[in-house]
């Protein structure tokens, strides 16, 4: 079991709770205060009870547990896991992203990728990811229009999620390697249209939706959720010949 390190980043959990805070000061929570400097030097899996005596479980945060400042929409883990899964996604893989946005996708990326090439075009978007990717080593960012050319080539996967692009097609095409993935994260229909009149140099095309759905589970009435994350965008895959 490894240690926490002083002013590490560690997740206490608690019953449905979970706070993201660095092993230093003290913490107040609604249940009572705890020392967090005195975790230092202790291993992840320990007990940490506030003043009250409210127990927290104390762990290494995993990248689900994060929780990155936004500002755009962001794509939601049954999209990133989609687009993993149908890419075969690698720790040898490099990757290209359009637009970076608030950095979740780039973040799941860098977690599995050799290296991730992010593009992200409006400043502001720019900005607020920088500061949630501070710490990725393996992601290079990139303040322009990806439409303008694409600076890395022999790229495994491409991933537009941007408002135009079927712009960038030819560009990630260029990228891309032989055998190389384009994905493109559609939320309507008619970006789709647009998208597919210019993959004439791609094949093995296809679009899907992935919708998540909840289960209740216990008291002898086990059944699905009323409410479920339904559409939240369309994924088209297609590979360079």
């Amino acid at each position: 079991m490894s240690k926490i390190k002083k002013n590490a980043l560690i997740c206490l959990m608690g019953d449905d709770r979970r706070y993201i805070v660095k092993a230093k000061g003290e913490f107040s929570t609604n249940n009572g205060q705890i020392d967090l400097g005195a975790l230092a030097g202790k291993e992840y899996g320990i007990k940490a009870k506030t003043h009250l005596g409210k127990e927290f479980t104390v762990i290494e945060p995993r990248l689900v547990d994060l929780r990155p400042k936004r500002l755009p929409q962001i794509v939601m883990p049954k999209d990133i896991g989609l687009i993993i899964g149908h890419t075969g996604l690698g720790k040898k893989d490099i990757v290209v992203e359009a637009g970076t946005g608030s950095g979740v996708m780039t973040m799941a990326l860098a977690n599995i990728a050799k290296k991730v090439h992010t593009y992200e075009i409006r400043e502001d978007f720019f900005k607020v990811a920088t500061e949630n990717l501070k710490g990725m080593k393996n992601v290079d960012m990139k303040n322009k229009d990806v439409c303008k050319g694409i600076e890395e080539k022999d790229i495994d996967v491409v991933i537009l999620d941007m408002g135009a692009p079927e712009n960038a097609i030819d560009e990630a095409y260029k990228a891309l390697k032989p055998g190389g993935f384009l994905v493109v994260y559609s939320p309507v229909i008619e970006q789709i249209d647009r998208v597919y009149s210019k993959l004439g140099k791609f094949t093995s095309i296809r679009t899907i939706e992935g919708i998540q759905r909840d289960w209740d589970i216990g008291n002898n009435k086990t059944r699905p959720r009323t409410r479920m994350l339904g559409h939240t965008a369309f994924l088209t895959f297609a590979r360079r010949m």
